[in-house]
């Protein structure tokens, strides 16, 4: 037979305080991945707007090519939630054009290289590849 403990409050005080720092580690953890989560999804929706605005100045270039086969770009168009660029576009006349933009959203950016084989009869598209830096304007 043990002998009585002469302070028997210590082992459940340091069992609570252990239990607790446990406790207050795994609640940090969770909202420090939380707010990662957070973070990636934002940047995930700044990338894909930033895609999305360099497809349509690239659309706007086509359409302007084709109702002026001088147009030279060179223009940058607002968004509500960022821009895109639109360099000056290379070539003369119906063939053999290359289209440059960029789009911009939050920090994110993303850039889109076209060359077009033909602007008339009816477009036609060699190329139309996402790079991460131009190599045809």
């Amino acid at each position: 037979m043990h002998p009585p403990s002469q302070h028997p409050g210590y082992i459940f005080l340091i069992s609570v305080l252990v239990i607790g720092v446990i406790a207050a580690a795994t609640s940090t953890s969770l909202l420090l991945l939380g707010w990662a989560a957070e973070q990636n999804g934002l940047l995930l929706v700044q990338s894909a707007r930033s895609y999305e605005y360099a497809q349509t100045c690239i659309e706007r270039s086509l359409r302007a090519l084709r109702a002026d086969v001088s147009y030279s770009g060179n223009e940058t168009i607002a968004f509500t939630f960022g821009s895109c660029q639109i360099n000056a576009i290379t070539g003369s006349g119906n063939d053999d054009r290359n289209i440059c933009v960029t789009g911009y959203s939050g920090d994110s950016v993303r850039r889109v290289e076209v060359h077009v084989d033909a602007v008339y009869p009816s477009g036609s598209i060699e190329s139309w590849q996402e790079v991460s830096s131009f190599t045809g304007c």
